[in-house]
């Protein structure tokens, strides 16, 4: 693909969740390689923002603090300030909301680039469909339809590769020292039984049962988790008695993918943790409930497992989850045997 325009200071914008943040990475990687001379600046929520630091795609990281330090119309407008002053002349907005579009139309760039299902999206002076067909890093890297020749969603995904976090080596090296000195020729399988929605959580009781299983079957166990997760785990605690790796509230956010990859295999709700996991060679399950893969996001690797409840029709509930279950029954978390996961975990581990 070859650009139509030239640009020397781009932003990419995309204060949203975890896993958006993310699955943000390839889009930013092949926007560096179409302009490799330029400077990428990609702004996420600050609580995320070092697990992106000492990644040689992104230049510089800044942070949009929008409940914080930038909440409400007066943050808006100071934050557009900022960003004034940066001289922007290539902003891509993936954020689809009214206060992102004035934000950065506030920042007057040379060339403000975003989905035509954002709101206000006639203030881009330039706009592309997003597909809510595919997965959610392929919609990210539809965005190069807008500013390439002959743009294809295929050489598109080969500019893009995989998702990248960021990953310290020498840590990693002695996570996995500690890991085989406390646990030699074992199998190592990480859990992260937490979730923002509660109908995206696996019950902590299965997930007890689930552990108690692999620990009595000559698994490693390692627990991830980060203070958000507490009432998850609280309950997990009260059925799971065995010993495991607490790795739980202590790890900053920047060594997290690090951790991660420290594991054989992860085992997780559809949440953060799955996309980070994805950045590494470690084995994911990943467990829906009220969401379904085809709505995008589902593991961006080959080296992944669905397990969902396909019995019943009234998934998906809505486009992130809840916090309870619309029908009361809860069936699409309730109704999955934790065998299920064991023997996917046991087949990987041949």
């Amino acid at each position: 693909m070859k650009t139509v325009s030239t640009f020397n200071n781009i932003l990419i914008f995309n204060p949203a969740f975890l896993g958006d943040a993310v699955l943000t990475t390839p889009l930013i990687k092949a926007i560096k390689k179409l302009y490799p001379s330029a400077s990428i600046t990609f702004t996420t929520r600050p609580e995320y923002a070092e697990l992106f630091t000492d990644i040689d795609i992104i230049d510089t990281i800044l942070p949009f603090d929008k409940y914080g330090k930038f909440k409400g119309g007066f943050g808006t407008l100071k934050f557009a300030k900022i960003l004034r002053k940066k001289k922007f002349d290539l902003i891509i907005n993936l954020h689809r909301y009214i206060r992102s579009t004035l934000l950065l139309k506030l920042a007057k760039p040379k060339c403000l680039i975003g989905f035509k299902s954002a709101s206000l999206s006639f203030l881009f002076d330039k706009s592309v469909y997003r597909d809510k067909e595919i997965h959610e890093v392929h919609r990210n890297l539809s965005i190069l339809e807008g500013l390439t020749e002959e743009y294809s969603l295929a050489s598109a995904i080969d500019l893009g590769g995989k998702v990248i976090t960021r990953f310290d080596r020498t840590l990693f090296s002695k996570i996995k020292l500690y890991q085989s000195t406390i646990s030699p020729n074992k199998k190592i399988i990480g859990l992260a039984i937490g979730s923002v929605w509660k109908t995206k959580r696996y019950p902590p009781e299965m997930f007890a049962k689930l552990a108690s299983s692999l620990y009595l079957s000559n698994y490693t166990i390692v627990l991830f988790g980060s203070s958000v997760d507490k009432e998850s785990y609280n309950e997990f605690f009260k059925y799971y008695k065995y010993p495991y790796v607490d790795y739980l509230y202590k790890i900053d956010i920047k060594d997290l993918s690090t951790f991660i990859a420290s594991v054989d295999i992860l085992v997780s709700n559809d949440s953060g943790p799955i996309h980070i996991a994805s950045s590494t060679i470690t084995t994911i399950i990943d467990i829906y409930g009220a969401t379904v893969p085809q709505q995008g996001f589902y593991p961006y690797s080959d080296n992944s497992y669905i397990v969902e409840n396909l019995s019943i029709p009234c998934r998906p509930c809505g486009a992130h989850g809840g916090n309870k279950c619309p029908k009361k029954h809860f069936k699409c978390m309730n109704d999955i045997d934790y065998n299920e996961i064991k023997a996917i975990i046991d087949k990987t581990g041949e």
